[in-house]
């Protein structure tokens, strides 16, 4: 038909004319269906979490929710029994540590024996116990850091034997290492140690072997001239200077160009170091007469002479090395020297030779008209008339 005809290039024309808006068409379809499956996709999590809303308000998810608030409780409960276990555990340590320091104190303390044999700690009293009477009126205020007059010469002997111990010590201590190094060549620094380790040890075991093997329940009037000879210079208060010389000895065999004698007089001085410490406190218990004060003040003297000797020791004695190696031993060699011949003149001068020391205080307590009064007797005659 030619009207058709004639209309299609019309409508093909139309159709092309009008392009922006059939896609423009096609875009508002394809923005629909993006937005409907968007909306499809936004409201499956919403429905699905309105389910799980209406699931938990059902009375088994209650009764799981309850349950779950009762276990926290428990454990917050049993988290409380455990923290007050823990404290109750700390507080237990802290008591054992308190003890443990205590016990420790304790037995460091030094320890007095009566006549009757009963021990008590040397401890400065707060305040005066009563008397059996009852207490004294016009007490008579003690003196505190005092010493006698009376024993004022043997305390100074006793402090000298202090200085001279721990000053010897203090400078073979500091310089034994690089004296055997540098003058003997020797570089076995374990060895060395051993060496210093062993005299000290050497002393211990003696102190409990000798007494075993060695008794001292004898009559020295009983015995020989050697064996009453010796026995007097190895007893109170010829000991000290004994063990003085002993020093003398050890520090000139130090500097010999001998390395098995070397190491020998290094080793013994351990020795000699441990033996002079006892040997002093003994003298100081025996001059204090079982008085606790006085015997502390006695050991108060003797701990500052140790302080000043190993100042010496660590000042003066690295100084002589600077100057000479075998500096510091002849200085220690030249003090121990000293103070021998004044402890031994100092103690001949007071008691004598060839008297126990007990005795011989007694013997001089008559002939200067002085009393000596011992705690101990008086310990031994009361616990007597108690037993009566």
């Amino acid at each position: 038909d030619p009207k058709n005809i004639g209309s299609r290039p019309h409508v093909r024309g139309s159709r092309a004319s009008n392009p922006r808006a059939s896609r423009a068409s096609r875009a508002s379809r394809s923005s629909r269906a993006t937005r409907g499956s968007l909306a499809s996709h936004a409201s499956s999590p919403v429905r699905a979490s309105a389910a799980s809303a209406g699931t938990r308000e059902t009375p088994s998810s209650s009764a799981t929710g309850k349950s779950a608030r009762t276990g926290r409780t428990a454990m917050t409960g049993r988290g409380s029994v455990v923290s007050a276990f823990s404290r109750v555990t700390a507080l237990s340590e802290a008591g054992q540590d308190f003890s443990h320091h205590y016990l420790t104190s304790n037995l460091l303390q030094p320890e007095i024996v009566g006549a009757s044999g009963k021990k008590r700690k040397v401890r400065l009293p707060v305040e005066d116990e009563d008397t059996e009477d009852g207490p004294e009126e016009n007490p008579t205020p003690a003196k505190s850091g005092g010493i006698p007059s009376d024993i004022r010469l043997p305390a100074s002997l006793i402090v000298l034997c202090s200085l001279c111990n721990n000053s010897s010590y203090s400078i073979e201590f500091s310089t034994f290492a690089i004296y055997f190094k540098e003058v003997h060549n020797w570089n076995e620094a374990t060895l060395a140690g051993l060496a210093q380790t062993a005299g000290d040890l050497m002393a211990a075991i003696a102190m409990q072997v000798i007494p075993v093997f060695v008794s001292d329940n004898y009559d020295p009037d009983e015995l020989d001239c050697f064996r009453r000879y010796l026995h007097y210079v190895t007893s109170m208060p010829y000991n000290l200077s004994l063990i003085v010389f002993t020093w003398v000895l050890f520090n000139g065999g130090l500097v010999t160009p001998i390395l098995p004698l070397a190491i020998t007089a290094q080793v013994l001085m351990g020795t000699t170091y441990v033996y002079s410490s006892k040997w002093t406190t003994d003298m100081n218990l025996f001059y204090s007469l079982g008085d606790p004060k006085l015997f502390l003040n006695l050991q108060v003297l003797c701990r500052n002479a140790d302080a000043v000797g190993g100042t010496i020791g660590g000042v003066l004695g690295n100084f002589l090395y600077t100057v000479d190696p075998v500096g510091p031993f002849i200085f220690t060699c030249g003090l121990a020297c000293v103070v021998f011949v004044i402890v031994t003149v100092g103690f001949c001068a007071r008691l004598g030779f060839g008297d126990d020391i007990e005795t011989a205080e007694e013997k001089r307590s008559r002939r200067l008209g002085k009393r000596r009064v011992s705690s101990w007797a008086s310990a031994g005659r009361k616990s007597t008339t108690q037993n009566l």
